[in-house]
């Protein structure tokens, strides 16, 4: 009988530990992105959130009423990106935590396929942002710049697969001299879509196949 109570109460002692370890776990949890106003200091260029109680946001996100989402930092200042650096369609890129973020001239995080860098002094490369999250998604980055590779003498990239992940483009400009690959026999083609420009060569002459990707880049 004394086993017995001796058993129980080890028992009860463990449950009482045990208690308020489940209840922080129940109450740990990724915070929603709090609505912001944002103000634009005219002077400066740079943009502020300010909370249900007029105070600066720092050091977090924040999403306006129209769901323009935006992450402030230290100053309270938003990550954008420099027009007069990376272009009207250009982004900045930033690590926020264990991920990559984006960010176009209005601060506004990005979607889908965008061409940036996360280094200045780094080449501007493909980089797929996940539409719900905004971080950048690792695994349709490295498929989709496979996709989109350069081609080279050795190996032509057939351009119909980049294409159809892009989808409709808003223009297409076909030079009017050659191309200077593939021997030259070919035009220089690109396609601009909302953010990218395609660049690929369509090859002219007998015997003459499917169009081959020259690069991605920033829409200019």
């Amino acid at each position: 009988m004394k086993q017995t109570k001796r058993f129980l109460a080890v028992v009860l002692c463990m449950l009482l530990m045990l208690t308020p370890l489940a209840t922080v776990a129940e109450t740990v949890h990724a915070a929603s992105p709090q609505t912001v106003k944002v103000k634009l200091d005219k002077k400066t260029g740079k943009r502020y959130g300010y909370d249900a109680n007029n105070q600066k946001v720092t050091n977090n996100w924040g999403v306006t009423s129209s769901g323009f989402r935006y992450y402030f930092n230290k100053n309270g200042a938003a990550y954008q990106a420099d027009k007069d650096t990376v272009g009207k369609y250009g982004i900045l890129m930033k690590k926020i935590g264990t991920k990559y973020y984006g960010f176009d001239v209005n601060g506004h995080t990005v979607q889908g396929i965008r061409v940036g860098s996360p280094n200045i002094y780094d080449i501007p490369k493909l980089y797929y942002f996940n539409p719900k999250t905004g971080a950048v998604d690792t695994k349709k980055t490295t498929l989709y710049r496979k996709y989109a590779a350069t081609s080279t003498l050795g190996k032509l990239n057939n351009a119909s697969k980049i294409k159809k992940v892009l989808g409709k483009y808003k223009k297409c400009t076909i030079s009017k001299s050659n191309t200077c690959m593939l021997d030259g026999n070919g035009k220089d083609v690109t396609y601009t879509y909302d953010y990218v420009q395609l660049n690929v060569v369509r090859p002219t002459g007998k015997g003459s196949s499917a169009e081959v990707v020259a690069s991605i880049t920033v829409r200019r």
